[in-house]
């Protein structure tokens, strides 16, 4: 079931980006370095698969697979609501390297500037409405290591793509 699930997220990548701007067309893209006790590039060229959950009241949740067990970047945007843009969005930002070892920050901040609602379905489980999100975002602090005691990683400001899909 995991490999299938992994499959779909990758099948949703891409979009021929040639610049690498995680802002321009495709469906799923990041752009970001990791860097410390970690190193993981994620150049927004078709590098990366996008695992979601279906977003309910409030938040986005995103990880970002690098292709090849480079290692994820995940993002968690609590308080954004369906359709909604804007800046300044506290966010959880967590990141897992190849070898398992893993960190997290809260001293993290998203804009979301692109919220566009796709399309409409009626599914067996409810109305799904899906849609193509895009911002950037930014850590002022290092990443901690989980459970603590190892050296922090930097992140970069990024910039992503991906899509959600609100369930109501």
């Amino acid at each position: 079931m995991g490999t299938a699930l992994l499959c779909l997220g990758i099948s949703a990548c891409g979009g021929g980006d040639d610049d690498g701007d995680a802002s321009s067309e495709g469906t799923c893209s990041l752009r970001a370095e990791v860097s410390g006790a970690a190193s993981i590039e994620f150049t927004g060229k078709d590098d990366a698969a996008c695992l979601t959950q279906h977003s309910f009241d409030t938040g986005l949740d995103v990880s970002f697979s690098a292709l090849g067990g480079k290692g994820v970047l995940e993002v968690g945007i609590d308080a954004v609501a369906e359709g909604e843009t804007g800046d300044d969005y506290a966010a959880d930002v967590a990141v897992t390297s190849a070898d398992k070892k893993r960190w997290r920050g809260t001293a993290c901040t998203v804009a979301i500037t692109e919220h566009e609602l796709l399309e409409v379905e009626a599914s067996e489980i409810g109305e799904l409405r899906h849609y193509q999100v895009a911002g950037n975002g930014r850590c002022a602090e290092p990443l901690e290591s989980v459970p603590a005691g190892s050296e922090a990683v930097t992140v970069d400001a990024f910039s992503f793509r991906v899509q959600f899909t609100w369930r109501g």
